[in-house]
Formats: C-alpha cells, structure tokens, sequence
C-alpha cells in the first residue's frame, strides 16, 4: 500500500445548548431548523456511491465524504449576535457538532432558531472545538453523526475534519470491470477549520426549515490527486509539512464549496 501522511501533489484539496456536554438530554436533531442541505457534483454529474468517475488516472467509486461543523450563530442586519457564539467568552455554551455525508445524511442539522422574522447572517464553521474534538465517540448519542465510520482518527488525536472514502482502478487496467482497490484521504480537524457565512432574510414558522442550499464540487475539491499515486493520504499537523499544505488545502475547498443565492 502507498501511504503518506501528507499529500505531495501541487494542488490537493483535503481540507443550542448551555450545557457542558456536547449533546444535551433535550437536543434533537429534528429540531434544528437551521440546515446545510448539500448536492454532492462530480463533473456535473449528481454524485452517488454507485457511479463511476476519472480521477487522475484512476476510475473511482465514492463510498463516502464527509465535513464535519463544528459552530453556528447568526448576526442581524446591525450585525448584533441573536443566538450564542463562540466569540461570547461571557456566556460561552457547547455546540452539538455534526457532520454531513454522501452516504449518511447529506443534510447537516446546525441549530433551532425560534419564530419569528429574521434578516442577517448565518455564521458557521467547519471544524471543532478542542472540547468536542477531545470527546470519545462512545459519549456521544448512538445515532449522532460523530460516530460515523472514519471521522475519528483515536484518543488524543480527535476527528477528521474531512474524510473521503472510496475504490479506484487503473483506467487502463482492462483485466478488472470495476473499482476494487481502497483508498482513503483524510484531514484532521487539528490542521483544518474555515469560516462560512450566508445572508438572507427569512421566516421561521412552525413544522419548515430554513434551507442553506450547498454544491459541493467533488472534481474541484480533490484536483490535482490520483489514488493510483497516492490511495492513502492523512493530513495531520504532526508533520511539520503538512502545514505549508494549507493554502492550497483553503484553496480547493473555496473552489469546490458553494453556497447557492
């Protein structure tokens, strides 16, 4: 197996509650009305883990990617705060994180704003804070997305912020029909974490969701790597080189990241 712990090609892309636990007793996701609703694209194409498609010199199948949030709040046309922050050291509070996935939950479930009628922005992040990224998978709710396979890199290293997961073949090996060795490429959440905003105004009613739709160019996101040269790439700042990587790491996620008008 070719394994690296960092990548070595020009242009990869890897990238409410007052309680003290991340996930309070009486947190739901269901109740948050606040979603990132993600179109996973891949060459134009609506991605699937079904699909074949070229990467490199490589045909791919995806059988998962993942971003992980770790933050939410949302400020008003006179840029004052209307629901807790991160940035408030006064009434600091724990956000649930939670992660949207190709295969899982494409939807990410931030927060529960109340009724009412809002004009503004909505502020969140991808990427944890060291209190959710220190937290084990076994304390967290059965079902929260945390656990899904692969986000958790083990104890004192916390969570991949992005995780992709897939098989590939040689586009000219004519002796195999289909996809059939693994690669994976990771990006702890140590090294990685950006900022995202979106304005808008809107209505909170009872039973709705305010909708943040998302495209999410897989092709851009991952331009420049090829599994048949690298199938087993983690990011991680344990390596001193793997930091030089972030510009073109932001790069690629900014290209490949779009927040729909």
């Amino acid at each position: 197996m070719k394994r690296i712990l960092f990548p070595v090609l020009a242009a990869v892309a890897l990238f409410a509650a007052c309680e003290k636990t991340i996930l309070p007793e009486d947190a739901s996701y269901d109740q948050r009305n606040v979603v990132l609703r993600h179109f996973f694209y891949y060459d134009g194409v609506t991605m699937d883990t079904n699909k074949v498609f070229l990467l490199g010199n490589s045909e791919v199948r995806f059988q998962d990617i993942e971003v992980v949030f770790g933050q939410y709040y949302f400020t008003d046309h006179l840029d004052d705060t209307l629901t807790p922050n991160f940035k408030d050291t006064v009434n600091p509070y724990v956000f649930d994180p939670v992660a949207a996935s190709l295969t899982y939950n494409t939807e990410a479930r931030l927060y529960r704003l109340s009724k009412g009628v809002y004009s503004g922005t909505h502020h969140f992040r991808m990427g944890l804070d060291s209190t959710a990224n220190a937290t084990a998978p076994s304390a967290l709710a059965e079902k929260h997305t945390l656990r899904h396979p692969g986000l958790y890199r083990g104890e004192n290293e916390g969570y991949n912020i992005l995780y992709i997961k897939g098989l590939y073949k040689d586009v000219n090996d004519t002796t195999v029909a289909a996809p059939d060795k693994p690669f994976v490429y990771r990006v702890s959440n140590n090294l990685m974490k950006m900022d995202w905003f979106k304005s808008m105004s809107f209505n909170v009613v009872p039973n709705r969701d305010v909708n943040i739709n998302i495209v999410w160019d897989i092709e851009k996101l991952l331009l420049g790597t090829d599994p048949l040269l690298v199938d087993d790439l983690d990011v991680d700042p344990s390596n001193p080189i793997a930091a030089g990587l972030w510009p073109s790491i932001k790069a690629n996620m900014e290209a490949s990241y779009e927040i729909q008008l």
